[in-house]
This record gives structure tokens, C-alpha cells and sequence, in this order.
């Protein structure tokens, strides 16, 4: 289920193409380790060079890159996949609407 969606265009220095529900920043890299900041997650993913459109803001899917439950506070990780928050370190950048295993697909709510 997709809500209230707030998306932007940004065009990556890299391919984005089949990174679809992956995390990015704001240059348009993958996150690469725990409390990256994240823009957005990858919408619809193109060519390097070419213009990709990202989720900033609203009810989305992403990857998560281990185990989460319903309330956490998730933030930038490794390979583009989102992570739960340290409180008072990390930077979160989304809430899990429900629980998921690592490698898969959570609805999460993107501010």
C-alpha cells in the first residue's frame, strides 16, 4: 500500500537501474553503513546520468537489512537497505508499519 507519496527526481554519478525500494542519498548513492542519512528510496530506478525517481516522504516499501518489528525507528545501512535506529546516534529517517525479516521487503512510513 503506497500513501501520501512525496517524490523527487535526483540523478546519480551511478545506475540505480533494478534498485527499486533500496535507500539512497541525497547524491544518489546506496547507503552504505548504519545511521547513513537517507533521502529517499529508489522509486523507479535508471542509468547513471539519467534522472531516478525516489520516495522522500509517505507510506513505502523498502528493504531492510535485518530483522524489524512494527514501531521501529529505522535508519540508512549497508547495501542500501534499512536498519533499525540507535536512539541518540543514528539519524531516523523512517518508522517499520510492520514486522520483516532481513533481505525482504517492510511497509515503512518515510519523513
Amino acid at each position: 500500500m503506497e500513501r501520501n507519496l512525496v517524490r523527487s527526481t535526483i540523478v546519480p554519478s551511478s545506475s540505480l537501474e533494478g534498485k527499486e525500494y533500496y535507500a539512497v542519498k541525497v547524491d544518489g548513492a546506496l547507503t552504505s553503513s548504519a545511521g547513513d542519512a537517507v533521502y529517499g528510496i529508489v522509486e523507479r530506478g535508471r542509468p547513471a546520468g539519467e534522472p531516478s525517481v525516489v520516495v522522500v516522504s509517505g507510506e513505502y516499501w523498502a528493504y531492510v537489512g535485518e530483522n524489524v518489528s512494527a514501531g521501529d525507528w529505522l535508519t540508512g545501512g549497508a547495501d542500501g537497505k534499512l536498519v533499525k535506529a540507535t536512539a541518540g546516534t543514528n539519524y531516523a529517517c523512517a518508522i517499520a508499519l510492520e514486522s520483516a525479516s532481513a533481505d525482504n521487503l517492510c511497509r515503512v512510513m518515510i519523513r
